[in-house]
This record gives C-alpha cells, sequence and structure tokens, in this order.
C-alpha cells in the first residue's frame, strides 16, 4: 500500500501540472551550479514510467523531454532547489499495484484492474554531467543511466535499469524480480536482501553484498576487497578476482562462486550453504557449521 498524498502536495502538483502541459517536448527545467566545478545532483523520487538519463557536456542537469502519458496516474511534477539539485518526483498510485513482465514488455495494473503497457505511463529524458550524482527510486518501468560519479538506487520489483560506468559509489538495492546491470563502479554497496538479480562487470575497490531470498549477483571482474553476506537461495559468482581480502558468511542454501586471487579470506558457511574457490584465494578464519560446505578447487575442505 502506498502512502496517501497528503493535501499540499496535491495542491503543488495541481498548479505545477498546467504549467508542464505545453512541455512534453522541450527542455523546461534545469539545476545550474552556484559556481564553476559546484557539484550538482538529481533526485528522482517515486517513479513509475521510463527514465532515460543521458549525458551533458555542460556542468548543469536540464529535463530533456516529459511525456505524462495516458495512464492517468498523475503529473510529472520537477522541482529547481538552491543547492543545485534538480528534484522529479513522480505521482505515488493510492493502490496496490501489480505487475508482469512478457517478452520483456512491461505491463502494471492497479488494485486488480486492467493493465497498461509501459508505453502508457510517464516518460522523461534528463542530461546530467559525469560529475553529478544521481538518486532514483524507480518503483515500476525501465531506466537508462549515463557516467555518473554516485549513483543510488532504489528498484523495486518490476524495474529494469541499465547503468554505465560510475566513477565513485554504487549503492543499490533492490526488491522482488527488480533487474540492474552496470557496466563499472569504483565501490559497489548492494543489497538484495529482498531479492533481485544485479550485474556489475567490474569493480575495481570494493564490493560489498547482503544477498537474500533468490537474488542473484554477477561480477566479471572484481579488485581490492569483496564482502559477501548471503542467506535463502542466493546466487553470486565473482569471476576474475584479485583481492586482498574475501569475506563470505553464507546461510540457508545460498551459493557462491569465486574465481581468482585473494591474500587472505574469512569464510563462514551455515545451514545447508556452499561456498567454492578457484585459484589462488588463501584461505584464513574458515567456520563450517551443520551442512555447511567449502569446495577449494575442486576439492571438499575438511579442515587444515
Amino acid at each position: 500500500m502506498e502512502k496517501a498524498v497528503g493535501k499540499s502536495r496535491g495542491r503543488i502538483s495541481a498548479i505545477l501540472l498546467g504549467a508542464m502541459a505545453s512541455l512534453s517536448m522541450a527542455a523546461h527545467a534545469s539545476a545550474p551550479p552556484k559556481g564553476t566545478g559546484d557539484k550538482v545532483g538529481l533526485q528522482i523520487d517515486d517513479f513509475i514510467g521510463t527514465v532515460r538519463i543521458v549525458r551533458s557536456d555542460v556542468n548543469s542537469i536540464n529535463v530533456v523531454t516529459v511525456n505524462e502519458g495516458a495512464s492517468g496516474i498523475g503529473p510529472v511534477v520537477v522541482e529547481e532547489t538552491g543547492s543545485s539539485v534538480l528534484r522529479v518526483r513522480g505521482m505515488p498510485a493510492p493502490l496496490a499495484m501489480n505487475c508482469v513482465r512478457l517478452n520483456g514488455a512491461l505491463s502494471i495494473s492497479f488494485d486488480d484492474g486492467p493493465a497498461q503497457p509501459i508505453t502508457d505511463f510517464p516518460t522523461i529524458v534528463i542530461s546530467v554531467p559525469p560529475s553529478a550524482d544521481v538518486k532514483l527510486m524507480l518503483r515500476a518501468g525501465d531506466a537508462e543511466v549515463s557516467e555518473t560519479e554516485n549513483l543510488e538506487i532504489l528498484a523495486g520489483g518490476c524495474a529494469n535499469i541499465v547503468a554505465e560506468r560510475v566513477t565513485n559509489t554504487l549503492r543499490l538495492t533492490t526488491t522482488g524480480a527488480a533487474r540492474f546491470s552496470v557496466d563499472q563502479a569504483r565501490r559497489a554497496d548492494i543489497d538484495a536482501s529482498n531479492g533481485g538479480q544485479i550485474r556489475i562487470s567490474n569493480v575495481d575497490r570494493l564490493l560489498s553484498a547482503c544477498l537474500g531470498h533468490a537474488s542473484k549477483l554477477n561480477s566479471d571482474k572484481v579488485t581490492g576487497d569483496a564482502r559477501m553476506y548471503m542467506s535463502g537461495t542466493s546466487r553470486a559468482t565473482l569471476s576474475q578476482v584479485d583481492l586482498n581480502e574475501l569475506t563470505a558468511e553464507l546461510d540457508g542454501t545460498s551459493s557462491l562462486d569465486v574465481t581468482g586471487t585473494a591474500s587472505t579470506s574469512r569464510i563462514a558457511v551455515g545451514a545447508a550453504a556452499r561456498a567454492h574457490v578457484t585459484g589462488g584465494v588463501k584461505l584464513g578464519d574458515v567456520s563450517l557449521t551443520r551442512a555447511g560446505r567449502l569446495v577449494v578447487d575442486g576439492k571438499r575442505w575438511k579442515g587444515p
């Protein structure tokens, strides 16, 4: 259930809706910096629909287009702040939401009503410089994100998000069947304890992940440190790792596969979980409880 929209917010939305009606095909708002080199940021809240965040060659954030769609869930509200931040607010639907993807196409219904294709919901295109900080709360829909310095995402169960390079820190929270992929991040802090399908091609400094339910995480290359906390039926595969330290705590029937080298490791495996390490992972502290199993280079580890 979504929170009810307050009266004051309704008045603001009504005022801005009339002003925005003719702006669907033109740039109409921006967050200019206070001065040369000032940080700019973008925050998108409670959005259902399609988001495209594209690269800007100037140090400002601009709304390129807004299309409200035919779903009737309410207007998209764009607010400029005095702190070089542009805020976009969707209209939270007051009813229960159901969604399904069929052959990649998303349909959404409210309170068991008729399903509407994602093309009926709002679409927004925003340009940001690579130095920007971006926060995105996508309840349902599709999003593309260009290169950013810091990226924070809350992805609902029907969200599908594809991001480019994050030069500093990625913070990601996923639920249900949410999907997220990113080409590269310096640091990645992942909370998929309530589900999600995640792919991070390259992590340069630190990967920290909490996985639960049926969540899945894949990474092609991890350098620095990796910290994995897993439960439920979660699965994680880390390939081509070159780590100072690997920390892994597994429970439930979770499974972790690590290929590459690590100078040291702390591994705790409980319940019916499984951890597989291959290559040059040096074992430090190892704890196996109940039916927990550690396999090293294809052989079950039974102690030093």
